[in-house]
Protein backbone atom coordinates (compact mmCIF):
# COMPACT_ATOMS: atom_id res chain seq x y z
CA UNK A 1 0.00 0.00 0.00
CA UNK A 2 2.97 2.20 0.63
CA UNK A 3 4.48 1.84 -2.47
CA UNK A 4 1.32 2.88 -4.32
CA UNK A 5 0.91 6.37 -2.28
CA UNK A 6 4.80 7.00 -3.51
CA UNK A 7 3.68 6.10 -7.34
CA UNK A 8 0.49 8.26 -6.72
CA UNK A 9 2.98 11.42 -5.67
CA UNK A 10 5.25 10.60 -7.99
CA UNK A 11 2.14 10.88 -11.22
CA UNK A 12 1.28 13.97 -9.49
CA UNK A 13 4.75 15.63 -9.43
CA UNK A 14 4.86 14.55 -12.96
CA UNK A 15 1.72 15.99 -13.57
CA UNK A 16 2.48 19.19 -12.01
CA UNK A 17 5.47 19.51 -14.16
CA UNK A 18 3.39 18.67 -17.88
CA UNK A 19 0.72 21.32 -16.37
CA UNK A 20 3.95 23.87 -15.94
CA UNK A 21 5.95 23.20 -18.73
CA UNK A 22 3.16 22.37 -22.06
CA UNK A 23 1.50 25.82 -21.90
CA UNK A 24 4.82 27.58 -22.28
CA UNK A 25 6.66 25.20 -25.08
CA UNK A 26 2.80 25.72 -26.77
CA UNK A 27 3.09 29.18 -26.84
CA UNK A 28 7.03 29.21 -27.82
CA UNK A 29 5.35 27.08 -31.02
CA UNK A 30 3.48 29.53 -31.76
CA UNK A 31 5.78 32.26 -31.63
CA UNK A 32 8.42 30.14 -33.56
CA UNK A 33 6.11 29.59 -36.56
CA UNK A 34 4.53 32.77 -36.42
CA UNK A 35 7.95 34.73 -36.79
CA UNK A 36 8.21 32.87 -40.46
CA UNK A 37 4.93 33.60 -41.37
CA UNK A 38 3.01 36.26 -39.79
CA UNK A 39 5.15 38.54 -38.50
CA UNK A 40 1.82 40.62 -36.99
CA UNK A 41 0.68 37.44 -35.35
CA UNK A 42 4.23 37.21 -33.45
CA UNK A 43 3.38 40.89 -32.62
CA UNK A 44 -0.02 39.94 -30.95
CA UNK A 45 1.28 36.99 -28.64
CA UNK A 46 4.22 38.83 -27.96
CA UNK A 47 2.12 42.49 -26.57
CA UNK A 48 -0.62 40.03 -24.44
CA UNK A 49 1.02 41.89 -21.44
CA UNK A 50 0.32 45.05 -23.24
CA UNK A 51 -2.31 46.98 -21.03
CA UNK A 52 -3.99 50.69 -19.89
CA UNK A 53 -1.38 50.68 -17.65
CA UNK A 54 1.77 50.49 -20.33
CA UNK A 55 -0.03 52.34 -22.57
CA UNK A 56 -0.80 55.16 -20.85
CA UNK A 57 2.77 55.04 -19.38
CA UNK A 58 4.30 55.17 -22.95
CA UNK A 59 2.21 57.78 -24.35
CA UNK A 60 2.37 60.06 -21.48
CA UNK A 61 6.55 59.84 -21.76
CA UNK A 62 6.33 60.65 -26.09
CA UNK A 63 4.34 63.58 -24.88
CA UNK A 64 6.97 64.80 -22.32
CA UNK A 65 9.36 64.06 -25.42
CA UNK A 66 7.37 66.08 -27.75
CA UNK A 67 7.31 63.05 -29.70
CA UNK A 68 3.36 63.41 -30.85
CA UNK A 69 3.94 60.78 -33.60
CA UNK A 70 4.75 57.93 -31.43
CA UNK A 71 2.00 59.17 -28.84
CA UNK A 72 -0.08 58.99 -31.61
CA UNK A 73 0.66 55.66 -32.73
CA UNK A 74 0.35 54.18 -29.13
CA UNK A 75 -3.12 55.82 -29.39
CA UNK A 76 -3.58 53.50 -32.10
CA UNK A 77 -2.24 50.29 -30.88
CA UNK A 78 -4.43 50.70 -28.27
CA UNK A 79 -7.14 51.28 -29.88
CA UNK A 80 -5.96 47.89 -32.18
CA UNK A 81 -6.58 45.81 -28.44
CA UNK A 82 -9.68 47.04 -27.82
CA UNK A 83 -7.95 49.27 -24.55
CA UNK A 84 -9.75 52.26 -22.95
CA UNK A 85 -7.59 55.26 -22.41
CA UNK A 86 -8.37 58.66 -20.35
CA UNK A 87 -10.41 61.33 -22.53
CA UNK A 88 -8.10 64.16 -21.67
CA UNK A 89 -4.88 61.71 -22.50
CA UNK A 90 -6.84 61.06 -26.07
CA UNK A 91 -7.09 64.97 -26.29
CA UNK A 92 -3.71 66.21 -25.76
CA UNK A 93 -2.19 63.75 -28.16
CA UNK A 94 -4.96 65.26 -30.66
CA UNK A 95 -3.78 68.73 -29.78
CA UNK A 96 -0.10 68.10 -30.82
CA UNK A 97 -0.82 66.56 -33.87
CA UNK A 98 -2.84 69.28 -34.53
CA UNK A 99 -2.69 70.53 -37.83
CA UNK A 100 -1.05 74.23 -36.91
CA UNK A 101 1.46 72.51 -35.04
CA UNK A 102 2.39 69.48 -37.80
CA UNK A 103 2.80 72.58 -40.10
CA UNK A 104 5.23 74.23 -37.93
CA UNK A 105 7.27 71.38 -37.61
CA UNK A 106 7.11 70.58 -41.44
CA UNK A 107 8.21 73.71 -43.25
CA UNK A 108 11.14 73.71 -41.19
CA UNK A 109 12.08 69.88 -41.83
CA UNK A 110 11.57 69.47 -45.60
CA UNK A 111 14.25 72.47 -46.25
CA UNK A 112 16.41 70.66 -43.41
CA UNK A 113 16.19 66.66 -45.35
CA UNK A 114 16.15 68.48 -49.13
CA UNK A 115 19.45 69.69 -47.98
CA UNK A 116 21.35 67.51 -45.82
CA UNK A 117 19.21 64.40 -46.58
CA UNK A 118 18.61 63.62 -42.74
CA UNK A 119 15.10 63.75 -42.14
CA UNK A 120 13.71 63.32 -38.35
CA UNK A 121 9.85 63.15 -40.13
CA UNK A 122 7.31 62.63 -43.07
CA UNK A 123 7.88 66.32 -44.01
CA UNK A 124 11.78 65.92 -43.65
CA UNK A 125 11.80 62.99 -45.84
CA UNK A 126 9.82 64.23 -48.44
CA UNK A 127 12.97 66.83 -48.71
CA UNK A 128 15.77 63.98 -49.00
CA UNK A 129 13.47 62.20 -51.63
CA UNK A 130 12.82 65.55 -53.80
CA UNK A 131 16.56 66.11 -53.82
CA UNK A 132 17.16 62.59 -54.60
CA UNK A 133 14.53 62.18 -57.37
CA UNK A 134 15.59 65.64 -58.64
CA UNK A 135 19.31 64.14 -58.55
CA UNK A 136 20.53 66.09 -56.05
CA UNK A 137 20.80 64.31 -53.02
CA UNK A 138 22.23 61.48 -55.27
CA UNK A 139 25.25 63.47 -56.68
CA UNK A 140 25.54 65.45 -53.25
CA UNK A 141 26.21 62.20 -52.02
CA UNK A 142 28.16 60.62 -54.59
CA UNK A 143 31.08 63.99 -54.31
CA UNK A 144 30.94 63.55 -50.65
CA UNK A 145 32.16 60.40 -50.77
CA UNK A 146 34.06 60.42 -53.24
CA UNK A 147 36.08 63.50 -52.41
CA UNK A 148 36.60 62.05 -48.59
CA UNK A 149 37.63 58.75 -50.39
CA UNK A 150 40.01 60.82 -52.88
CA UNK A 151 41.33 62.84 -49.64
CA UNK A 152 42.19 59.56 -48.09
CA UNK A 153 39.30 59.97 -45.16
CA UNK A 154 36.66 57.85 -43.95
CA UNK A 155 34.30 57.40 -46.78
CA UNK A 156 31.33 55.31 -46.56
CA UNK A 157 31.19 52.65 -50.00
CA UNK A 158 27.91 51.65 -49.56
CA UNK A 159 26.34 55.43 -49.70
CA UNK A 160 27.96 55.73 -52.50
CA UNK A 161 26.77 52.32 -54.01
CA UNK A 162 23.31 53.23 -53.20
CA UNK A 163 23.66 56.75 -54.49
CA UNK A 164 24.74 55.14 -58.13
CA UNK A 165 22.43 53.05 -58.00
CA UNK A 166 19.56 55.50 -57.03
CA UNK A 167 20.81 57.93 -60.10
CA UNK A 168 19.93 54.97 -62.28
CA UNK A 169 16.78 54.22 -60.32
CA UNK A 170 16.25 57.61 -61.05
CA UNK A 171 16.29 57.39 -64.85
CA UNK A 172 14.15 54.27 -64.84
CA UNK A 173 11.57 56.01 -62.84
CA UNK A 174 11.43 58.79 -65.66
CA UNK A 175 11.78 56.15 -68.71
CA UNK A 176 8.86 54.11 -67.19
CA UNK A 177 6.98 56.84 -66.25
CA UNK A 178 7.03 55.88 -62.35
CA UNK A 179 7.04 52.47 -62.10
CA UNK A 180 10.41 52.42 -60.27
CA UNK A 181 9.65 55.32 -58.05
CA UNK A 182 9.17 52.52 -54.78
CA UNK A 183 12.81 51.46 -55.37
CA UNK A 184 13.79 55.08 -56.10
CA UNK A 185 11.94 55.96 -52.26
CA UNK A 186 13.49 52.62 -50.93
CA UNK A 187 17.42 53.99 -51.71
CA UNK A 188 16.30 56.89 -50.55
CA UNK A 189 15.17 55.49 -47.02
CA UNK A 190 18.21 53.24 -46.92
CA UNK A 191 20.45 56.00 -47.34
CA UNK A 192 18.80 57.88 -44.99
CA UNK A 193 19.33 55.00 -42.25
CA UNK A 194 22.87 54.68 -42.94
CA UNK A 195 23.55 58.21 -42.37
CA UNK A 196 21.59 58.35 -39.16
CA UNK A 197 22.79 55.19 -37.59
CA UNK A 198 19.66 53.57 -38.06
CA UNK A 199 20.77 51.06 -40.65
CA UNK A 200 21.76 47.73 -38.65
CA UNK A 201 25.52 46.36 -39.61
CA UNK A 202 24.16 43.04 -40.84
CA UNK A 203 21.62 44.27 -42.97
CA UNK A 204 24.53 46.82 -43.91
CA UNK A 205 26.51 44.03 -44.92
CA UNK A 206 24.23 41.85 -46.20
CA UNK A 207 23.19 44.88 -48.68
CA UNK A 208 26.84 45.77 -49.66
CA UNK A 209 27.20 42.43 -50.58
CA UNK A 210 24.44 42.26 -52.73
CA UNK A 211 25.49 45.37 -54.37
CA UNK A 212 28.96 44.11 -55.27
CA UNK A 213 27.76 40.90 -56.57
CA UNK A 214 25.33 43.03 -59.01
CA UNK A 215 22.36 41.22 -57.17
CA UNK A 216 20.23 44.13 -58.79
CA UNK A 217 16.91 42.15 -58.81
CA UNK A 218 17.41 41.25 -54.77
CA UNK A 219 18.21 44.43 -54.24
CA UNK A 220 15.05 46.28 -55.94
CA UNK A 221 12.56 44.14 -54.42
CA UNK A 222 14.63 44.90 -50.69
CA UNK A 223 14.26 48.75 -51.98
CA UNK A 224 10.95 48.21 -52.50
CA UNK A 225 10.04 46.35 -49.33
CA UNK A 226 11.27 49.73 -47.68
CA UNK A 227 9.32 52.01 -49.68
CA UNK A 228 6.32 49.75 -48.71
CA UNK A 229 7.16 49.66 -44.87
CA UNK A 230 6.87 53.95 -45.68
CA UNK A 231 4.10 54.00 -47.69
CA UNK A 232 1.73 51.99 -44.80
CA UNK A 233 3.32 53.14 -41.79
CA UNK A 234 5.44 56.01 -42.09
CA UNK A 235 8.87 57.12 -42.55
CA UNK A 236 10.28 56.27 -38.73
CA UNK A 237 8.70 53.04 -38.91
CA UNK A 238 10.87 52.26 -42.20
CA UNK A 239 13.67 53.11 -40.02
CA UNK A 240 12.95 51.44 -36.96
CA UNK A 241 12.38 48.41 -39.31
CA UNK A 242 16.02 48.87 -40.67
CA UNK A 243 17.79 49.34 -37.42
CA UNK A 244 16.15 46.07 -36.21
CA UNK A 245 16.53 43.73 -39.61
CA UNK A 246 19.53 41.74 -39.77
CA UNK A 247 18.91 41.01 -43.50
CA UNK A 248 16.82 41.40 -46.48
CA UNK A 249 14.47 38.99 -45.38
CA UNK A 250 13.81 41.04 -42.14
CA UNK A 251 12.61 43.71 -44.49
CA UNK A 252 9.92 41.67 -46.01
CA UNK A 253 8.38 40.08 -42.71
CA UNK A 254 8.50 44.35 -41.37
CA UNK A 255 6.07 45.16 -45.13
CA UNK A 256 4.20 42.43 -43.77
CA UNK A 257 3.53 43.58 -39.74
CA UNK A 258 3.13 47.13 -41.38
CA UNK A 259 0.90 46.42 -43.88
CA UNK A 260 -1.37 44.51 -41.36
CA UNK A 261 -0.80 47.15 -38.43
CA UNK A 262 -0.34 50.30 -39.97
CA UNK A 263 0.11 53.44 -37.47
CA UNK A 264 0.43 51.01 -34.55
CA UNK A 265 3.91 49.79 -36.11
CA UNK A 266 6.04 52.19 -34.95
CA UNK A 267 4.74 51.51 -31.16
CA UNK A 268 5.16 47.93 -31.68
CA UNK A 269 8.92 48.22 -32.23
CA UNK A 270 9.39 51.03 -29.49
CA UNK A 271 8.06 47.91 -27.41
CA UNK A 272 8.92 44.96 -28.83
CA UNK A 273 12.12 45.83 -30.91
CA UNK A 274 13.68 43.07 -32.83
CA UNK A 275 11.26 40.71 -31.13
CA UNK A 276 8.44 42.19 -33.70
CA UNK A 277 10.37 40.51 -36.44
CA UNK A 278 12.12 37.37 -35.47
CA UNK A 279 12.29 35.28 -32.05
CA UNK A 280 15.93 36.21 -31.62
CA UNK A 281 17.14 35.06 -28.40
CA UNK A 282 14.05 33.52 -26.90
CA UNK A 283 14.74 30.80 -29.74
CA UNK A 284 16.63 29.28 -26.78
CA UNK A 285 14.72 29.46 -24.04
CA UNK A 286 11.43 28.19 -26.59
CA UNK A 287 14.02 24.94 -27.29
CA UNK A 288 14.16 24.58 -23.76
CA UNK A 289 10.59 24.84 -22.96
CA UNK A 290 9.83 22.57 -25.34
CA UNK A 291 12.41 19.83 -24.76
CA UNK A 292 11.21 20.54 -21.16
CA UNK A 293 7.99 19.63 -21.66
CA UNK A 294 8.12 16.23 -24.10
CA UNK A 295 10.23 15.02 -21.31
CA UNK A 296 7.65 15.64 -18.28
CA UNK A 297 5.12 14.45 -20.76
CA UNK A 298 7.06 10.60 -21.29
CA UNK A 299 8.00 10.53 -17.66
CA UNK A 300 4.45 11.13 -16.70
CA UNK A 301 2.94 8.49 -19.30
CA UNK A 302 5.66 6.10 -17.93
CA UNK A 303 4.81 7.07 -14.19
CA UNK A 304 0.71 6.57 -14.60
CA UNK A 305 1.14 3.24 -16.64
CA UNK A 306 3.36 1.85 -13.67
CA UNK A 307 0.77 3.39 -11.14
CA UNK A 308 -2.23 1.20 -12.70
CA UNK A 309 0.12 -1.87 -12.74
CA UNK A 310 0.79 -1.63 -9.39
CA UNK A 311 -2.51 -1.41 -8.74
CA UNK A 312 -3.60 -4.28 -10.80
CA UNK A 313 -1.19 -6.01 -8.86
CA UNK A 314 -2.24 -4.75 -5.56
CA UNK A 315 -6.31 -5.11 -6.55
CA UNK A 316 -4.92 -9.23 -7.84
CA UNK A 317 -2.39 -10.45 -6.16
CA UNK A 318 -0.47 -13.28 -7.40
CA UNK A 319 -1.48 -16.94 -5.56
CA UNK A 320 1.79 -18.98 -6.28
CA UNK A 321 4.80 -18.86 -4.35
CA UNK A 322 7.44 -19.26 -8.10
CA UNK A 323 9.20 -15.87 -8.79
CA UNK A 324 7.87 -15.71 -12.07
CA UNK A 325 3.94 -15.65 -10.76
CA UNK A 326 4.90 -13.01 -7.80
CA UNK A 327 5.46 -10.87 -10.68
CA UNK A 328 2.05 -10.85 -11.56
CA UNK A 329 -0.39 -10.92 -14.70
CA UNK A 330 1.01 -8.15 -15.82
CA UNK A 331 4.43 -8.97 -16.87
CA UNK A 332 3.56 -12.68 -17.67
CA UNK A 333 1.18 -11.18 -19.76
CA UNK A 334 3.33 -9.34 -21.60
CA UNK A 335 5.94 -11.78 -21.81
CA UNK A 336 3.61 -14.16 -23.20
CA UNK A 337 2.48 -11.53 -26.00
CA UNK A 338 6.59 -10.69 -26.91
CA UNK A 339 8.04 -14.28 -27.10
CA UNK A 340 7.73 -16.46 -30.13
CA UNK A 341 4.89 -19.39 -30.24
CA UNK A 342 7.59 -22.14 -30.23
CA UNK A 343 9.76 -20.41 -27.86
CA UNK A 344 7.58 -21.04 -25.17
CA UNK A 345 7.32 -24.04 -22.90
CA UNK A 346 5.13 -27.08 -23.23
CA UNK A 347 2.54 -28.17 -21.10
CA UNK A 348 4.51 -30.94 -19.40
CA UNK A 349 7.53 -28.57 -19.14
CA UNK A 350 4.86 -25.91 -17.23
Amino acid sequence: MKGLFIRLAVVAALGAGVFFTLPEAWRGLELAVAAEKDPSKLADLRLKGFDAIAATREIEDALKAGDAELAASFVALAGDRAIELPKELLVRVEQANSTSETTKRGIYNFAHGFITGEPQDMSGFAGAATGDLLVFGDIRDIVREGSRWMRGLDNDPLIMGLAAAGLAVTGVTYFTWGSAAPARVGSTLVKVARRTGKLSVKLADDVTVLLKARKTGRVTAALTDVAQIQRKAGTRVALESMRHADNVGDLAKAGVLAEKKGKSTLAIFKTLGRGALAVGAGALAITGWVVGAASSLMFFVIAVVSFFAAVLRWLWPSRTPEPQARRGWFVRSARFLLEPFWARPTSAAR
